[in-house]
């Protein structure tokens, strides 16, 4: 069975056990390099990944950005978590960690991890209440570095003006190829 089925039969099986799973399957690379072109990868960075899924984002980061780079990759799915650090076995710029986005001020305290430069998110922020999302934006914001982008994707439109009201800049784009189609992706500058 080749990669990219497996991980798309992983997808359905997770989309229907985890109410956190809000795709069905893996997103597309079209969406993947309209999100990360927002990257520098010339420059030493530290990456933070938001629900990484099986790791289609994940792996297209760990290809580009320099060897003294750090990605953490931030999973509550066990299964997604397993397939993760498969992937990323014999890859020490990764970190894998099971645990929910909520808590990444307490998860880069663990990691002695003072700011982030990019923060990728493909988590589903309408399965979030109000005070859940205010809640992990300013989170996100706040662990940003002075320059730092937070980088997300979702199915619906929804997010932009939440966005507004924590980040200085918003550049919102839309990428149709991909299932489903309607995927918004946003850069926001702290």
């Amino acid at each position: 069975m080749s990669s990219a089925l497996s991980g798309t039969l992983a997808y359905i099986k997770n989309f229907f056990q985890d109410r956190d799973v809000a795709a069905i399957a893996p997103s597309s690379s079209f969406l993947v390099r309209r999100v990360c072109k927002w990257i520098d990868f010339e420059e030493d960075q530290i990456i933070v990944e938001y629900g990484p899924g099986n790791g289609v984002f994940s792996e297209f980061i760990l290809d580009r950005m320099t060897a003294d780079s750090t990605l953490l990759l931030i999973e509550s799915n066990p299964a997604f978590v397993e397939m993760l650090e498969d992937r990323t076995a014999d890859e020490p710029r990764a970190v894998v960690v099971e645990d929910r986005a909520e808590r990444i001020v307490e998860i880069l305290d663990a990691h002695g991890v003072d700011a982030v430069d990019y923060i990728v998110s493909g988590i589903p922020f309408s399965f979030l209440d109000e005070t859940e999302r205010e809640g992990l934006l300013a989170r996100t914001r706040d662990v940003l570095a002075a320059n730092g982008k937070f980088l997300v994707y979702q199915n619906y439109n929804h997010l932009e003006a939440p966005l507004r009201e924590h980040f200085s800049e918003v550049t919102k784009e839309y990428e149709p190829r991909n299932i489903p189609p309607t995927m918004f992706a946003y850069e926001a500058q702290k």
